[in-house]
């Protein structure tokens, strides 16, 4: 059989990194069957957000916090295998349910946010005047009720009752345990080893339990709810397009019925239709919503129109990373400036190598190869040929060319790149 869904993976757990030979061992039920899946690994992804006030000017920084668990090699192995094949059943039904253009996220789709936002600005400016909602699930992962869940798996696998292997990765993602990554630091035999250059593994289960690192539950489950997954598992995002499937076929089938657009990007919801219609679309997808044992931020939820007179008053719709306006998209600016803090912390952090380094005689310039890699529009040869190097500007070109050559998030990008350029001609001059 095919192992095109098995990667090797690099990062440090509670066992060692698998290969093909445990890849073929996973495509066979009887061995999921008796495999002890371990506890995941938890961290907090934190991201600074930093927002302007429209009348004042003024910059407030916000932090976002998402909780992380990720699997030991073994079980990432074995969930992989079972989320490609969640994934080949789930793009059948979205094909067969005429779905396949609304539900984004976590498919091998071919295209990328800019292609998705091309189509909601065309599909605007062609049926303006139009009115644009977008829905943002309040602790999506956390709140998918287990029931719900477990019925979809047996509904898409076409049983009544799980297999027993099926069940076993079931459980694995509702009924896990977690060791937090700061009580690991904060244990003198496990923070040394966190701190080492290694690649054999963190600890054993053993001398988890022999040093008291606690085994935290589900937290929801902890709590008496029957609800929530772990978010950065292999498995999570197929098991959260699995969830929706439901709700994406009532409300598919709702906006078709008005004429208007619907599109899904994991928990973030967005409807396209006529002005007449929003109160009662925005009403109709809180009640599916609802029915689904799970909740809109209402704080979140965006409400703006297009005119169809191409004017630039009012504000500007943003999607995945874009704002789109009636005179044409550009790159979200918190998404810029988000990239601009990157490029500016790698010249400094370079910058600072480099004179130490210069002036211990370790080295006669700063190395600079990886920062034009990294902000520039860089073309290299290997194999293929000549190819351009994939990173912000190659996307913010792409960007630019979905959206029909579009301007201003070529302006965005070239002004980017050439300040990225001048810090790197001052580089060289040390």
């Amino acid at each position: 059989m095919s192992l095109d869904w098995f990667k090797t993976r690099s990062y440090r757990h509670f066992d060692l990194p698998v290969g093909e030979k445990f890849a073929r061992k996973v495509m066979n039920p009887d061995f999921v069957l008796k495999h002890s899946f371990l506890p995941l690994l938890h961290y907090t992804k934190s991201e600074k957000r930093y927002k302007k006030c429209p009348k004042t000017g003024t910059r407030t920084i916000t932090s976002k916090d998402r909780p992380i668990k990720y699997a030991s090699h073994r079980d990432a192995c074995i969930l992989s295998f079972y989320a490609s094949k969640m994934n080949t059943l789930l793009d059948a039904h979205y094909n067969d349910k005429g779905l396949s253009d609304s539900v984004l996220a976590y498919r091998a789709l071919g295209r990328g946010n800019y292609d998705f936002s091309a189509e909601v600005l065309a599909f605007a400016k062609t049926n303006a005047p139009v009115a644009i909602l977008a829905f943002d699930v309040s602790s999506f992962f956390d709140n998918l009720d287990h029931r719900l869940l477990k019925r979809r798996l047996k509904s898409i696998l076409g049983v009544t009752s799980l297999p027993d292997h099926w069940m076993r990765v079931f459980r694995a993602i509702s009924a896990f345990h977690y060791v937090d990554m700061e009580e690991l630091k904060a244990n003198s035999t496990f923070s040394a080893r966190l701190k080492e250059n290694s690649r054999d593994r963190i600890a054993s289960v053993e001398e988890l339990k022999a040093h008291g690192i606690k085994f935290h539950p589900n937290p929801e489950l902890a709590k008496g709810h029957r609800r929530g997954i772990p978010q950065g598992t292999p498995i999570s995002a197929a098991a959260s397009n699995l969830y929706m499937v439901d709700f994406d076929a009532a409300a598919r089938a709702y906006c078709d019925s008005v004429g208007a657009m619907y599109r899904r990007y994991s928990d973030d919801i967005l409807v396209l239709c006529d002005p007449a219609h929003a109160t009662a679309a925005e009403a109709k997808i809180m009640d599916l919503i609802k029915a689904e044992r799970l909740e809109i931020s209402p704080h979140k939820t965006e409400r703006t129109q297009f005119t169809g007179k191409g004017t630039v008053a009012g504000k500007a719709a943003q999607y995945l990373g874009f704002a789109l306006h009636e005179t044409g998209p550009a790159i979200r600016e918190s998404s810029l400036a988000r990239q601009w803090r990157k490029m500016r912390r790698a010249m400094a952090r370079t910058r600072k190598i480099a004179e130490r380094n210069i002036a211990s005689g370790k080295s006669t310039k700063a190395h600079t190869k990886r920062l034009y890699r990294r902000f520039t529009h860089l073309k290299v040869r290997d194999e293929e040929g000549l190819r351009v190097v994939r990173n912000f500007s190659s996307y913010g070109r792409r960007s630019a060319a979905a959206f029909g050559g579009d301007e201003k998030i070529s302006q965005q990008i070239k002004r980017f790149e050439r300040a990225a350029l001048r810090e790197i001609e001052k580089l060289k001059k040390l």
